[in-house]
């Protein structure tokens, strides 16, 4: 916490409800209330119905769901109108989700994206020296280089965490009044996420901005939130400090499942001398690194030091420029001649799971191919309406059809605490 509200209101939800139209209510009764300069952090489990509360402040209501009663006024403004929503988007209201494959346009570069937020919320009289001026300034701010070849780049050719950042900056840019944050730190090492809440605290005590924070991350609720609410089910159950919330929200908690046994891998990895390339830019320099059968090797480091790259390497997504990944017994294990079987062996569990799946199908339809081997219960709820715990659970399930199997990637950067709670680990002595 690092400052309070000015005590005047900037935005107010009075018994908000928001559902489908024959179903049970996501936001039910919901009161709320943002004071010019505050920043209110919601916190709850995943599906309690924090980000669908944090969408009406820009007036967006997902689909399927419409809002059954209460209002929202945010500056005195109705979001939920398309007047009001068009006069508070991107001026006045700004959002950094946490999913940043959606936010960037997977077809433009790095910096024409950054340089369109600027020109769109520039005045008329601003020229093409300025813009450059302002792209540089808002990306080296959030850590980013700002030479050409990085400008130049595409989204899917930076690290997740870069990704973040693009997106944090675009959020940045001009002068809004209030910032709705939904896991902003997200798949950001801890350096870069501590440098990005230092940044969002300089941005807004600049202008008295107000924010409202979607986390999970206790550490970032506690170093940046002047007051904490707490969902469960759509409902207010709790509201204060950040440090009386969190110390009831931390309690142990009996796990959900029982310790469940997983059988190692038959055969150890072996990443020899691997180096790799984004273009002309080398990313991995002839690394070496043993993974044990049955064990965990975590590679850590800042973002946009390779480990994604890395990480692709040995699953076979990414070219290998020198060096070999081979199992234990000598099969190759990134080589892309590997027949269907020995394929499935390595799989990558991506660091963002809504991106990891198509939006246009089922979940039944993306466990179908695992399903043919392994028969378990099907569901028939899509993807994107799943809240992120429930997305970021689908693509382990898909890596379980083979007993003998390395699983790579980041897959509890975006669930709270309570679904990581649930992850099967391997039966102790």
């Amino acid at each position: 916490m690092f400052r309070k509200g000015s005590g005047v209101t900037l935005a107010h939800v009075q018994a908000l409800t928001i559902g489908p139209a024959d179903g049970p209510a996501v936001v039910r009764d919901v009161d709320l209330t943002i004071a010019r300069g505050e920043v209110v952090a919601l916190v709850g489990r995943s599906g309690s119905g924090k980000t669908t509360l944090a969408l009406t402040l820009l007036g967006h209501v997902r689909p399927g769901l419409r809002v059954r009663g209460g209002t929202v006024r945010v500056d005195g403004v109705d979001p939920l109108t398309a007047e009001g929503a068009r006069r508070l988007r991107g001026e006045r209201v700004t959002f950094l989700g946490q999913d940043p494959a959606s936010a960037l346009n997977p077809m433009r570069r790095i910096g024409t994206q950054v340089a369109e937020a600027v020109r769109l919320r520039a005045s008329a009289a601003s020229g093409r020296a300025w813009v450059g001026t302002e792209v540089a300034r808002l990306l080296s701010g959030v850590g980013l280089p700002v030479d050409d070849s990085f400008l130049r780049r595409y989204p899917h050719g930076v690290s997740g965490g870069q990704a973040q950042r693009v997106a944090l900056a675009v959020a940045l840019a001009g002068s809004p009044v209030l910032m709705v944050l939904d896991e902003p730190t997200s798949g950001l090492d801890s350096v870069t996420a501590q440098d990005t809440r230092a940044l969002v605290i300089d941005v807004l005590r600049e202008h008295g901005r107000a924010a409202v924070l979607v986390s999970h991350d206790p550490h970032l609720v506690a170093g940046l939130a002047d007051r904490v609410v707490e969902l469960d089910a759509g409902r207010v159950v709790r509201e204060g400090a950040p440090r009386d919330i969190l110390a009831a929200r931390l309690a142990p908690v009996r796990p959900r499942l029982r310790t469940a046994p997983i059988e190692p891998p038959s055969a150890g990895l072996v990443i020899r001398d691997v180096s790799a390339s984004h273009g002309s830019h080398r990313v991995v320099a002839d690394v070496t690194l043993r993974v044990p059968a049955g064990s965990c090797t975590a590679v850590v480091g800042p973002s946009g030091s390779g480990k994604s790259t890395l990480a692709r390497c040995v699953a076979g997504l990414h070219r290998i420029e020198a060096g070999t990944v081979r199992w234990e017994d000598g099969k190759p294990a990134a080589d892309r001649s590997r027949t269907p079987v020995p394929r499935g062996h390595i799989q990558l569990v991506q660091q963002d799971p809504v991106g990891a799946l198509n939006p246009r199908e089922t979940v039944r339809r993306a466990l179908s191919r695992p399903l043919r081997l392994v028969r378990r219960p099907r569901s028939s709820r899509g993807a994107h309406p799943l809240p992120g715990g429930g997305t970021a659970r689908i693509p382990r399930r898909q890596h379980r059809p083979h007993r003998s199997w390395l699983a790579i990637g980041f897959g509890a950067t975006l669930v709270d605490a309570s679904v990581e709670r649930t992850r099967p680990r391997p039966a102790g002595p």
